[in-house]
C-alpha cells in the first residue's frame, strides 16, 4: 500500500511539474474542455469509434525517423503478448519507412540460436543475468560493453523507446542524458502486483 501511495504522488508531483499552468483554471478544467470527447463549446459527450477509412492517416505521412529500441527481456525468442506487441510496433515501423537499431538481452539462449535480424532491423544482443527471483528472464545493465552507445554513435537516432521497468532503463536514460536524445518509456510489467502473485511477497 505504502508503494501505491509513493508510486501515485510521484506521477502526481511529475505531472504538476511539466504541465502548463493555466491561471484561474484547475488542471482537470482544463482536460475536459480540450478532452476530444467533448466538442468545444457543448455540453454534450461524443463517444469516438476507430476512425473511417479515409481518415486515418497513411504510415509515410512524415519523413522515416531512426529509432534506437532497448528492449530487455528480448521479445525474439520466446511467445509472449509482450513479444507479439513488439513484432507487431516493428512491422508497423518497417511499414513506415523508420529504421530501427535493436538492443536486446537474453543470457539463457544458446549465441548461435539468437536472431539477428526481424523485418530487416538488425538485433545486437548485449551482456546481461539472470533475473534471480524469475530464471525465465535475462536483464542487464549493458555493462561493460555498453553496446547501445557504441549503436547510437554510429547511427544518432531521433527518438529513443526503452522497455521498463528493467534496469537497461537505466542505461537509456543515461544514453538519453549524454546524447540529447528524446526518450520515451513504456510501461510492461506492475511490479507490486507481479511480486505479490509470483513471488509471495
Amino acid at each position: 500500500m505504502k508503494i501505491r501511495a509513493a508510486a501515485l504522488a510521484m506521477s502526481l508531483a511529475v505531472a504538476a511539474a511539466f504541465s502548463p499552468s493555466v491561471p484561474n483554471s484547475s488542471p482537470m478544467a482544463s482536460l475536459r474542455e480540450s478532452s476530444p470527447l467533448r466538442p468545444r463549446g457543448t455540453g454534450e459527450t461524443t463517444f469516438l469509434c476507430a476512425a473511417p477509412a479515409e481518415e486515418v492517416p497513411p504510415l509515410r505521412r512524415n519523413p522515416p525517423r531512426n529509432v534506437a529500441l532497448l528492449v530487455e527481456p528480448t521479445p525474439f525468442t520466446h511467445v509472449s503478448g509482450y513479444a507479439n506487441r513488439f513484432k507487431e510496433m516493428l512491422r508497423y515501423l518497417s511499414k513506415a519507412g523508420d529504421h530501427v537499431d535493436i538492443l536486446t538481452v537474453d543470457s539463457k539462449t544458446p549465441k548461435e540460436e539468437l536472431p539477428d535480424k526481424i523485418f530487416d532491423y538488425e538485433i545486437q544482443h548485449t551482456q546481461g543475468f539472470v533475473f534471480p527471483l524469475y530464471d525465465h528472464i535475462s536483464l542487464t545493465f549493458d555493462l561493460p560493453e555498453m553496446k547501445g552507445a557504441k549503436m547510437m554513435e554510429r547511427r544518432r537516432p531521433d527518438l529513443i523507446h526503452v522497455t521498463s521497468p528493467g534496469f537497461l532503463l537505466f542505461a537509456g536514460l543515461f544514453y538519453a542524458r549524454v546524447m540529447r536524445i528524446p526518450l520515451v518509456l513504456s510501461y510492461h510489467t506492475h511490479l507490486p502486483t507481479y511480486g505479490r502473485n509470483y513471488c509471495g511477497f
